[in-house]
């Protein structure tokens, strides 16, 4: 299967989400391809790795994992359904990915897997039981991978940011998002560190906002 003649290498993005909400300034973008799936579903996944095999010829320099949802409320209110779509969407799906894309940077010898979790993922929080597993669940994971992929020499960083001002939280009332963190500001740390030098490893980081 012979890659895209696209170059340089690195100013080429595959994008994943749940709908094209927000991916409308990449649509005509010729560096940047958009997989439009659930991360719980094996059709995804194997979509994303298809086009890592077209788009860069089996190699991948950083994997960014951002996948999320958010239930806040008292614990004996979670249902089941709940709890299997949390856990699905915050804490397998990053570990499904990322082991859809692990292989190419084993043989590579080079790569970077970000995990991006949460203040909740270090600190608990009342009417978080659920999120808190999940997110403590990620971190755990997190550092017990960095251990494995560091003989490959892949670097893996558990990024912690608070809360951010986005739609994360739309359905849910009180959440004083107007005081949350930008999100664009949050983005150019993860650029940061998808170019810092390679003999550098960011294992984690932890962003809180100055104001409550």
């Amino acid at each position: 299967m012979k890659p895209r003649t696209l170059s340089p290498r690195w100013l080429i993005l595959i994008l994943c989400g749940r709908n094209e909400k927000g991916f409308d300034e990449f649509k005509n973008n010729t560096h940047v391809t958009l997989v439009i799936g659930d991360l719980t579903r094996k059709e995804t996944l194997a979509d994303i790795e298809k086009q890592v095999k077209e788009i860069f010829g089996n190699q991948i320099d950083i994997l960014i994992n951002n996948a999320g949802i958010i239930y806040i409320q008292p614990f004996e209110k979670n249902t089941s359904e709940e709890l299997d779509r949390l856990l699905d969407i915050d804490l397998k799906a990053h570990m499904l990915l990322t082991q859809c894309l692990y292989p190419f940077m084993i043989a590579q010898k080079s790569g970077h897997v970000i995990f991006v979790n949460s203040t909740s993922g270090k600190e608990s929080r009342v009417n978080h039981t659920m999120y808190n597993a999940a997110k403590f669940g990620l971190t755990g994971f997190t550092n017990a991978f960095r251990l494995e992929a560091k003989q490959y020499n892949i670097r893996v960083t558990s990024f912690h940011p608070g809360g951010m001002n986005t739609d994360f939280y739309d359905e849910m009332e009180g959440v004083p998002t107007a005081s949350y963190m930008d999100p664009k500001e949050i983005a150019k740390i993860l650029v940061y560190l998808s170019e810092i030098d390679p003999s550098i490893a960011p294992d984690e980081i932890l962003l809180n906002r100055m104001t409550k």
